[in-house]
């Protein structure tokens, strides 16, 4: 008997062993406890309004991958490369590397990554994240990135991805009537890109107009947008009012995981020089391999033994 095309006997499927499924962790403990992970072939959808700091965050969850060896593509509508590169620089230097000036226009005192440091910082991650090239972009952007999408996982297997944000891609159909379906037809591309290639999809939406706790049908566009993905994370800035008595500035709701089903919202809190978010229970501080590298190398020259 032939087999039928398209129909596999059950039997034949080998048990999933969910201990060797690769993964990629947040870098924030009490999220990966709660997910195990971000795993390959999902798409996860962050929601936020404006200012709440879903793109610093996945900012800093790009370099947790590139921290533990992965590849990671970018595509960033709202940041030019240089911007997106300066929030990655304060990131991966942490306090302790960040020097201040005063801005004489703004009168405010603005971070920065000395060039030494920021030269040592680019050499440890060269040729292990990209990001696209906006100047690129024509009238269906959202075609163009899922086709550099697929060179970074063919040609540099990157496997580690991010669309921030879904508002600012520009699709074929722009009309109203036909605008939210071509939305989330791409979504259902980056389904299909992350299940072919065995990658994991971070996307950015923005939410629907809500006075209320996010919730996963406040994503903005068409529900498909959250169907299809395994993941739905929505993040809100506490109220200056409410925050000693929250014990946390940002609060990191997961309104979806599809694999254990797992919903609960995770306390962070905000260092504002380096950028990073760290849980309640942790600290900003935290040393990447780039400074690993660099001591290894300079510590005779450094007078000896290092404090960490």
């Amino acid at each position: 008997e032939v087999p039928a095309y398209g129909l596999i006997d059950l039997a034949d499927v080998t048990p999933l062993d969910m201990t060797k499924i690769p993964k990629v962790a947040s870098g924030i403990a009490e999220l990966d406890r709660a997910i195990g992970g971000f795993m390959m072939g999902d798409v996860s959808v962050w929601t936020a309004k404006r200012g709440s700091g879903k793109s610093t965050l996945l900012s800093q969850v790009c370099l947790e991958a590139v921290e533990a060896g992965e590849r990671v593509c970018v595509y960033s509508g709202e940041l030019r490369a240089e911007r997106f590169q300066s929030w990655f620089h304060l990131q991966a230097a942490g306090s302790r590397n960040i020097r201040e000036y005063f801005d004489t226009v703004t009168e405010r005192t603005v971070p920065y990554v000395p060039r030494e440091t920021a030269d040592r910082i680019r050499e440890w991650y060269r040729g292990r994240i990209y990001i696209y090239d906006n100047a690129i972009a024509e009238g269906g952007e959202a075609s163009s990135i899922l086709k550099v999408f697929e060179v970074a996982a063919k040609r540099y297997n990157c496997r580690v991805f991010l669309v921030d944000n879904l508002m600012t891609a520009q699709f074929e159909e722009q009309r109203d009537s036909n605008y939210y379906r071509a939305q989330s037809a791409f979504v259902g591309k980056l389904v299909e890109f992350a299940n072919r290639y065995n990658v994991h999809v971070h996307l950015v939406a923005h939410p629907r107009k809500t006075n209320g706790e996010l919730e996963n049908d406040d994503v903005a566009g068409s529900g498909d947008i959250t169907n299809r993905a395994a993941n739905v994370f929505g993040m809100e800035r506490v109220p200056e009012d409410k925050k000693n008595m929250a014990g946390f500035s940002t609060g990191l709701k997961i309104l979806k995981n599809r694999w254990d089903g797992a919903t609960r919202k995770i306390g962070l809190n905000f260092d504002p020089v380096s950028r990073r978010f760290y849980a309640t229970s942790g600290s900003p501080d935290k040393h990447y391999g780039w400074e690993a590298d660099y001591v290894e190398t300079h510590q005779e020259e450094m007078g000896g033994d290092m404090p960490w």
